[in-house]
């Protein structure tokens, strides 16, 4: 599973941050602890490392727009992982279609199962 690199909370009243540099590029190798990025808050601006080695993929967190503290800002895939695009919208993995699946635009409704409640051990 891909490593999520979040905007991390680097002062006490943080609710958000800026990217204001990526010093990694989309598909870069990064090595754990390389620089990726620079954030700024009110009060200070800090270097952020790589939480693991391999590629850079998926970096949905823009320079210069307010974003979440905790917030995924890319994924680092390691070597032996299948790249999965990210949905920038919903920031979730997003499997690709295969053959046999419906196509993109077909819609399915469905309704939930109703529940059946488990027997219970009689005493």
């Amino acid at each position: 599973m891909p490593t999520e690199v979040i905007l991390p909370k680097v002062d006490m009243d943080m609710a958000t941050g800026q990217i204001s540099r990526w010093f990694a590029e989309e598909g870069a190798r990064v090595k754990k602890g390389d620089v990726l990025f620079e954030i700024e808050t009110d009060k200070a601006a800090m270097e952020i490392d790589a939480p693991a080695s391999g590629t850079l993929r998926n970096v949905t967190g823009k320079e210069r727009v307010d974003i979440p503290v905790g917030e995924p800002v890319a994924w680092i895939y390691a070597d032996d992982e299948v790249y999965a695009p990210i949905s920038p919208l919903e920031g979730k993995m997003s499997a690709k279609p295969t053959e046999g699946v419906a196509s993109e635009g077909t819609a399915h409704k469905s309704s939930p199962a109703e529940a059946t409640p488990p027997d219970r051990p009689s005493a």
